[in-house]
């Protein structure tokens, strides 16, 4: 039984992933999950530097704290899909509020992401995402 379960997982494809937060931590943590999983991951901790690595190019996925300082994580998304539009987007936030996920949908976010997450979760979440992006090009 279990080997049927291990059978009907979707297979992994690595992606590049770009992550902007700036909880030393949180930016951390997505690196070992991530590039443990087989993904390439970039790290910066501001908005600019985040806007400046999309305008070089070549990311699957953003993964975006909602909270930055100056420009926030909205902005960087409402940038990021005129820079890129068809890399996916993951928002995160340790502050949910109904207008920020509105805000975050009406910007096409793969997904709306609450912390404290699971790094299973998280993981699972950064797979579909670039699972999707593949099937849309």
């Amino acid at each position: 039984m279990l080997r049927a379960l291990m059978t009907q997982a979707a297979p992994r494809i690595p992606g590049r992933i770009l992550v902007i937060d700036d909880d030393r931590s949180a930016r951390l943590l997505l690196e070992r999950v991530l590039v443990r999983a087989g993904h390439q991951v970039v790290l910066v901790d501001n908005a600019e530097q985040g806007l400046q690595a999309i305008t070089q190019g070549g990311f699957d996925l953003l993964i975006t704290d909602k909270n930055l300082p100056g420009t926030d994580g909205l902005e960087v998304l409402r940038q990021a899909r005129e820079k890129q539009p068809t890399m996916q987007a993951i928002l995160i936030t340790g502050f949910p509020t109904a207008e920020t996920r509105t805000h975050a949908n009406d910007l096409g976010v793969f997904s709306y992401v609450t912390k404290p997450f699971g790094v299973h979760d998280i993981l699972d979440i950064c797979d579909a995402a670039i699972r999707a992006r593949g099937t849309a090009r």
